[in-house]
């Protein structure tokens, strides 16, 4: 995810075991620019007893933002 991609607010399904939303990239779904998308397809996850969340690309930017200023 570049800066250009933060103009426009994009979403995403996280699943990981309890929906973490502070998880790494492959632990999520394709960005999409539709919200209401996305939410059907977390809705269709959630009827197959996946635990999942939405993100939006300004949170994962935040979280990683956070990441990158831990200490190792």
């Amino acid at each position: 995810m570049n800066a250009s991609d933060l103009k426009q607010t994009l979403w995403r399904v996280v699943y990981t075991k309890n929906a973490n939303l502070q998880s790494s990239g492959d632990a999520a779904g394709p960005w999409h620019p539709d919200r209401r998308h996305i939410e059907r397809c977390a809705q269709a996850m959630r009827a197959m007893a996946q635990e999942v969340g939405i993100q939006s690309n300004a949170e994962a930017a935040r979280n990683a933002c956070t990441w990158l200023s831990s200490p190792a």
